[in-house]
């Protein structure tokens, strides 16, 4: 059995490449999201095209739609990196709007912007990057010590 020390010494070692990739993905979807709740919060400007109000979810989407093509067309480490901080920009604004539908689409419960279930959106997209970083380390069948 592996020492819980040395599992979270390895997880937080960042110099594998593949596991950059992922700190990137998660730095900026936490910086995203921080960013996309507070701009909706304290400014709350909306964006309306020909009287539709277009929210965050779909730039989320065009983001990770953009960083998903170029992470599979890319070979130069630079573009990989690049198209990390898209999928993880286009993940902080997806999982903002996810939990505003989540919130204003449930029978008999208030639309609020501000709720308090957003925490549990969060902590469950940063667990899941942790587990894919212990699982990147299994994959390279390197002994964790």
């Amino acid at each position: 059995m592996t020492n819980p020390y040395y599992l979270l010494k390895s997880v937080l070692n960042p110099r594998p490449f593949k596991k950059q990739l992922l700190y990137i993905v998660l730095l900026v979807f936490l910086i995203a999201f921080a960013a996309a709740r507070s701009w909706s919060l304290i400014i709350g400007n909306s964006i309306y095209i020909r009287g539709y109000h277009i929210h965050h979810f779909y730039f989320g989407t065009l983001l990770l739609v953009g960083g998903g093509l170029l992470s599979l067309l890319g070979e130069n480490p630079k573009t990989l990196r690049g198209a990390a901080g898209l999928i993880g920009f286009g993940m902080g604004l997806f999982a903002d709007e996810i939990g505003l539908l989540l919130n204003c689409t449930t029978a008999y419960k208030p639309c609020v912007y501000a709720f308090p279930d957003s925490g549990d959106i969060i902590g469950f997209i940063v667990a899941g990057l942790f587990l894919l970083m212990i699982l990147v380390d299994l994959a390279e069948k390197k002994p964790v010590r």
